[in-house]
């Protein structure tokens, strides 16, 4: 509240809570946090407050005993500060380089002694370190050399120690951590950032990367900076392929060309109502009186320059400042004797000094008047003031006065009419209205007369319908309504379906009081609450049956699918049995029947038959259940155990008789001088002795420079390429005049039958299935409600028809899904009409769709 002295001032009084020159500040001792006795002492000018403390305690609010061991015993050594945590416990906080509970220990650790990231504790002014796994020694500055211990890398890996650690240097073809892994070129892909891996060989790859990237595998993020075109001190940051330019708070744009107008975006710019300017580049402020700094957030400190008198406080001030004196003292500068201090006025009276000339100015309380207050205002001798109301008599006292009033009126002031309401004369919660002399029942809705004493009948003029049963009321009444009717008069007929009791997806059908559930396909029961069991009777063959809403689920058994679980599943499909082993499908499984000299679980095991060293006199190559030798010179026969005869042709001329030798022979001539191999001066070449190849030399006898694929002395016998086995993944070899010719098995091609054809590559799996690549062969995972596989006919002119997969639901037809037509049966293949096929039993059942009233579409699995 404001109270105005009359000179014109004024002060403040503050209510209870609040304090300040404006009453602007809590009273923050209103709520007390002085402990142990300690009084609370408020600062009215700067709202804030201090504990003065009772003999025995200290602390910002009391809560300590100068008993407290902090005080007492002073336990952290060596420069360290106690905090106290309760009343007789505390903690030290160590000056650098102490330790210990009370600060005791020298810090040993403050040195870093403990290497390699390893972590350093002080006891007892000794350190210790615990050491990172892969080093040891006191301070952990010794590497452990992991490779010292054989078997961290296999196959062959070769074991690089790492500080801390090792890494294994796998051999070509494997992989891993422990080069434990078989590696396989692009799988995974080792390709980063999106690059694409494509195998160049059984051990090398490429990376296709994308834009913006380079390296072997598109590790390196190519640096777009060079040559940038930020501006204004932007700050390039490369991306993907591309840059952007980070721009300092004062510019903006593509390439920090653009000027923020600070002004705008920030309205808030220039504090304290100061004025922002934009500039190019920044902003500035002007700022208002009694502020500063370049946003107008600093208030400039008027106390610096004030002149308050020598014991007085200064108060700063938004561009003024203000004095709080000292007890006696006052004025604007506290520089006048404060003229209350004698308390000149009345009593009751509110004294305040003048801060211009220091006299006191007396604020009188009602009744007085004068310097002192001590003179008494007459209020009945007032002209035109007649403090009392309706003629009332005023009669004066000291300080005040009191009326005396006429017959029917009451109060200090005669300002009351008698209220003849007062003996609440109207009933049923009327409301009086009193009158000089008497009063008037105001009625509740619902009641009249003059004390408002009758109730009004609603029921008279019978609102409720559809025999509904009115109840009379206080200003209403109410419809008991009969069953299935609601609403303020019966006239609403209740919607038994409003709450929804039919359940899973059911009709409701309201009927007058009650209703009628239509349930949905699976359901049954008076609310549709029961689902029918689809798997009563068991569907399924070989499987166990899941029940589902108006369908179900086969679980098959192991080596068993199909919608029924009815198909046994051909385990021989993907011809797992190697080298022309035979396939017999079980259920769940397969059995081998291997080729003679072939065994193993898949016949992958060949035996050597070379093991024996059935070749005497060369080197044996190893077949499947056979073997082949190639002979050394000089050598033929299967086993490489005859000699040739090199004197078979007639080599030795003019009557010499020919001795042979291993892969040679020598002349004995007759007697005279010949050539060592008794040969004449004919030229030898002229009868053409090679048969595929070049002859040379001639006089002295003959060589033969074969060609590509033939050898022997006379280039006579055809070189078998085919003994290096070169055909692949069981592929046959078959030899060719200076090369071989290899006929792939089913799944495979390429020149030596090394590349699994991709089956999956011309989507054959319908309805949004995944096709899995196999050998020889796909399977497809389709997704529900489909099934089945995507099947073919292989006929002589190529492929004939190809069917589609279809839900079970979807299989009307001359069979429908599970019938099939007897063994041999003769069916009709829309795609080609022309053509009759008939299928073996193990074809069937088939999933027949009849498409007019002769020609069924016919499904068949691969």
């Amino acid at each position: 509240m404001c109270v105005t002295y009359h000179n014109g001032t004024g002060y403040c009084k503050c209510p209870e809570g609040f304090l300040g020159e404006y009453c602007q500040h809590r009273d923050p001792c209103e709520k007390n946090r002085c402990q142990n006795g300690g009084t609370c002492v408020a600062q009215a000018m700067l709202g804030k407050a201090m504990c003065r403390c009772a003999s025995g305690f200290t602390g910002e609010d009391c809560q300590y005993s100068t008993s407290h061991p902090c005080f007492v015993s002073r336990p952290c050594l060596n420069g360290g500060t106690c905090h106290m945590l309760s009343r007789d416990t505390y903690e030290c906080t160590c000056q650098v380089g102490f330790t210990g509970k009370e600060c005791q220990w020298t810090d040993a650790c403050l040195s870093h002694p403990c290497a390699n990231g390893s972590t350093c504790t002080t006891v007892a002014n000794q350190f210790s370190c615990k050491c990172l796994t892969g080093f040891t020694g006191q301070k952990c500055e010794t590497d452990v050399n992991e490779c010292d211990i054989p078997g961290h890398c296999q196959h062959g890996g070769t074991c690089l120690n790492l500080p801390g650690s090792y890494q294994c240097q796998c051999p070509q073809g494997f992989t891993g951590q422990y080069c434990d892994s078989l590696y396989v070129p692009c799988a995974p892909s080792p390709c980063v950032n999106g690059g694409t891996c494509r195998q160049t060989g059984d051990f090398t790859f490429e990376c296709n990367c994308l834009p913006g990237f380079e390296g072997s595998t598109c590790e390196r993020n190519i640096d777009d900076c060079p040559n940038h075109r930020c501006q204004n001190g932007g700050v390039c940051v490369d991306g993907v392929n591309t840059y952007n330019c980070r721009c300092p708070p004062q510019w903006t744009g593509q390439f920090c060309t653009e000027d923020v107008d600070e002004c705008l975006l920030q309205p808030n710019a220039c504090q304290n109502g100061g004025t922002c300017a934009n500039r190019n580049g920044g902003y500035g402020c002007v700022c208002v009186n009694g502020w500063s700094g370049d946003d107008c957030s600093e208030n400039i400190d008027d106390c610096a320059f004030a002149s308050c008198t020598p014991g007085s406080t200064c108060i700063d001030r938004v561009a003024s400042f203000s004095c709080m004196c000292p007890e006696g003292k006052a004025g604007l500068l506290c520089h006048l004797d404060d003229a209350c201090i004698s308390n000149p006025c009345h009593k009751g009276a509110l004294c305040d000094t003048n801060p211009l000339n220091g006299q006191y100015i007396c604020t009188c309380p009602q009744g007085y008047k004068g310097a002192d207050c001590t003179e008494d205002v007459d209020e009945c001798a007032m002209a035109n003031s007649n403090p009392c109301e309706h003629a009332g008599k005023c009669v004066n006292t000291d300080g005040a006065f009191h009326c005396e009033c006429l017959k029917g009126y009451a109060g200090p002031r005669c300002e009351m009419d008698i209220n003849e309401c007062h003996s609440d004369p109207c009933q049923n919660d009327a409301t009086c209205l009193d009158k000089i002399g008497g009063f008037t029942c105001l009625c509740m809705p619902g009641f009249k007369g003059v004390h408002c004493e009758l109730e009004i009948n609603e029921c008279q003029s019978n609102p409720c319908v559809n025999n509904g049963q009115c109840v009379d009321k206080v200003n209403r009444f109410q419809c008991l309504c009969p069953p299935g009717f609601t609403g303020p008069v019966c006239q609403i007929d209740i919607d038994d379906c409003s709450s929804t009791p039919c359940l899973n997806g059911a009709k409701c059908i309201d009927h007058p009081n009650g209703y009628e559930c239509q349930c949905a396909t699976g359901f049954t029961g008076v609310l549709c609450e029961e689902n029918i069991d689809n798997c009563d009777p068991d569907p399924c063959h070989h499987g166990q049956c899941q029940d589902g809403i108006d369908s179900y689920t086969c679980i098959c058994n192991p080596g068993y699918m199909g919608a029924i679980c009815s198909d046994q599943i051909d385990e021989c499909y993907s011809s797992p049995c190697l080298n022309d082993g035979r396939c017999i499908d079980l259920v769940n499984g397969y059995q081998c029947n291997c080729q003679p000299g072939t065994s193993g679980v898949n016949c992958e095991i060949n035996f050597d038959d070379c093991a024996s060293n059935p070749c005497i006199h060369g080197i044996c190559m190893d077949g499947i259940n056979r073997y082949s030798c190639v002979c050394s010179p000089g050598f033929t026969g299967q086993r490489c155990n005859i000699d040739i005869d090199e004197c078979a042709s007639n080599p030795c001329r003019k009557g010499a008789t020919c001795i042979n030798g291993v892969n040679g022979f020598r002349c004995i001539c007759p007697e005279g001088p010949h050539h060592p191999s008794c040969y004449s001066q004919v030229n030898e070449c002229l009868s053409n002795p090679c048969i595929h190849g070049n002859c040379t030399g001639g006089l002295s006898g003959y060589k033969c420079l074969c060609d590509a694929g033939w050898v022997g002395i006379n280039c006579e016998v055809d070189k078998n390429e085919c003994l290096s086995n070169p055909c692949q993944n069981g592929g046959t070899c078959d030899n060719l005049v200076n090369g071989y010719r290899c006929t792939c098995k089913k799944g495979f091609k390429g020149y030596n039958c090394q590349v699994n054809i991709d089956e999956c590559a011309s989507n054959p799996c319908l309805n949004q299935g995944t096709c899995f690549d196999d050998i020889s062969g796909y399977t497809c995972h389709c997704v529900l409600p489909y099934t089945g596989g995507s099947w073919r006919y292989q006929g002589p002119e190529g492929i004939l028809g190809l069917a589609l997969s279809v839900p079970e639901s979807e299989c009307p037809g001359l069979w429908g899904c599970s019938a099939a037509p007897r063994a041999h049966s003769s069916v009709v293949l829309p795609a080609l009409t022309d053509w009759i096929l008939s299928f073996e039993e193990i074809l069937w059942p088939p999933k027949m769709q009849v498409v007019d009233s002769h020609l069924p579409t016919l499904y068949l699995r691969i």
